[in-house]
């Protein structure tokens, strides 16, 4: 087998670029195409490493951890240790990320790219078969692609997971423990009271309450003539408009007291002018929430002695 290591290395050298500009999306560090280019071609160079009579060192693990450092702080540069192991723990993430679509993907399409010492090199045969390089051709941008989305699709999870909250509420003799998911868009209010609405999933909690009210607001607001039950567990109907347009009511209780731990149990605070609206339809697809909390119940927060 032929190895042409100029070839091996500026297929190195467009892979070394592809990390750190991930690392850098990842990281959302603004970096300038010298400063990734300068990485790149540092990482590039520890192929020749492992090509010279220094390659056994060049291998060893603690070689590669103080490399993988000299890498990252030619690129992205040292403002302080933990930015700088930030960086350096986020270049692991994403090599070894993107490194497994790149391997999946050869192993999928059976291309002729080979791991030789640690580097991705190719079954030369002149300068490669049009087999190999069409995959470094399209390998690349697809796997960058992906990796790309996966990354953004992480920092949205951790977005909506920080928006997601212990909830504790008591109504009528009923405790219940919820997470809340925080919805900017929720803007229902009580137009007599002005009180801001949360609003619960009640095809999960429908039978942590009597099945009286159930049966009631389940029906919505339809062919009702007996309010016993509205006057029993002190509701009320809250108007709102639909996506399409139309106009609907939402039976709404009113509880004894809503907590709301927005950081654990350190910052929990008490809401009492607030209305819990009944939904009976899923609220998250995924379940990963059973009540939307109104922006409006962290305006006037006042600390709770949990």
């Amino acid at each position: 087998m032929t190895l042409y290591l100029d070839v091996i290395w500026l297929l190195n050298f467009l892979v070394d670029w592809m990390l750190l500009a991930l690392t850098a999306l990842a990281l959302k560090r603004g970096v300038t195409k010298k400063r990734l280019a300068g990485g790149a071609f540092i990482a590039s160079l520890y192929l020749f490493l492992l090509f010279s009579p220094a390659a056994h060192i060049a291998a060893s693990p603690l070689f590669k951890i103080v490399y993988s450092a000299v890498i990252v702080w030619s690129t992205f540069g040292f403002k302080g240790f933990k930015p700088f192991c930030k960086a350096w723990m986020m270049f692991y993430f994403v090599s070894f990320m993107t490194g497994g679509g790149l391997i999946a993907a050869h192993a999928f399409f059976s291309t002729e790219i080979l791991i030789i010492n640690d580097t991705f090199a190719t079954r030369l045969n002149g300068f490669g078969s049009p087999a190999s390089w069409l995959f470094v051709v399209l390998g690349f941008p697809a796997v960058w692609y992906f990796s790309r989305k996966s990354i953004g699709g992480i920092e949205t999870a951790k977005i909506r997971f920080d928006q997601i909250m212990k909830v504790r509420i008591r109504t009528r003799g009923i405790d219940l423990e919820l997470k809340g998911f925080v919805d900017s868009g929720n803007q229902l209010k009580d137009p007599i009271s002005s009180r801001p609405v949360m609003i619960i999933d009640m095809t999960k909690l429908k039978d942590s309450f009597p099945d009286e009210l159930v049966q009631f607001t389940e029906k919505g607001t339809e062919s009702i003539t007996d309010f016993r039950s509205a006057e029993e567990y002190a509701m009320t109907l809250v108007p709102y408009r639909t996506v399409a347009g139309g106009h609907q009511f939402l039976w709404c209780l009113k509880p004894d007291l809503v907590t709301v731990f927005p950081d654990g149990e350190k910052e929990a605070f008490d809401c009492t002018r607030v209305l819990i609206g009944l939904s009976y339809s899923p609220l998250s697809s995924l379940g990963d929430y059973e009540c939307i909390l109104h922006p409006g119940m962290f305006q006037e927060r006042k600390q709770s002695p949990a």
